[in-house]
Order: C-alpha cells, then structure tokens, then sequence
C-alpha cells in the first residue's frame, strides 16, 4: 500500500508540463524586428544565419543565475539582428533544457549537484524589401518637372 502512494506522488510530481514563452510584438511596427517560426510570404532578403545559446546550471533545482531562460536568449537574438541591420527572423527553431518538476525538487535536495540548462535559437535574418517592384517588372522612370510650369 505505501509503495502505490509513493508511486502516485512521484507520478503526480513528474507529469507536470513546462511551458515557456518570450514576449514578442503582435504586429510589426517601423523600427521592431519580428520572429516568425514560418517563412514570409512579402519579398525579403536574406542576410545570413543567427544562433544564439546560452548555458549555464539551475541551482537550488529552481535559481537561473546564467539567464538559460527563453526571455534572455530571445533579448540576445534581438541584438543580433540589430548588429546585421536585418528586419527579423524567419524559420527560428528553439532548443531548451526543460526539468520536471521531480527534477527540480531533486536538484534543490541535491544541491551540490547543480543541474545543467542550455536554451539556443537559430533563425535566418532578413531585410524586408520595401517598395520595390516585384522581380522580371522595371522600375518606373523619373519624370522631369516642366521647366516653363505649364501642365504636363
């Protein structure tokens, strides 16, 4: 009988869901980068690659005094693309170190043994194109005001 409750607690202990999130913009706004796990469906240039990770040790099973959370790599990434003059960051994977609930009761029992957490991000950086003309169309050429101010 103890062995089932023992194993219920343990079990009720470890099926915990982690969840984490970064907060980003809804919209895209003049001067905001963006992050999409997609690709863009507006035309964009590509200014190369961006990864970005972070390690460190959770002490106690819960303090994070490396910053391995996702708010901190996402705030690096930013960084990035404002370094490479790019827009945003399309086709973005993330990678993170998540511990049950169990396992964190354990690290903060087993102090001495701190537990290892890592978070990376790769995306590819782009520039959007703006008011340019779609590929294969010319552009559009400059018209001369009429020197005499009569109407065109």
């Amino acid at each position: 009988m103890r062995l089932r409750f023992q194993l219920l607690v343990l079990l009720a202990l470890s099926a915990c869901t982690a969840v984490s999130y970064a907060p980003l913009p809804s919209q895209r706004a003049q001067g905001q980068i963006f992050v999409s796990a997609e690709g863009l469906k507006e035309p964009y240039e590509s200014v190369g690659i961006v990864q970005v990770t972070r390690r460190g040790v959770l002490l106690f099973g819960f303090a994070d005094p490396a910053g391995t959370d996702l708010a901190a790599a996402v705030s690096d990434v930013e960084g990035q693309v404002r370094r490479a003059g790019a827009d945003g960051v399309i086709n973005t994977r993330v990678e993170q170190t998540n511990y049950t609930t169990a396992a964190r009761i354990a690290g903060a029992i087993f102090f001495f043994a701190p537990l290892p957490a890592e978070v990376t991000i790769t995306g590819e950086l782009v520039r959007l194109r703006r008011n340019q003309a779609p590929a294969g169309v010319p552009p559009a050429l400059p018209v001369a005001p009429p020197s005499n101010g009569a109407p065109l």
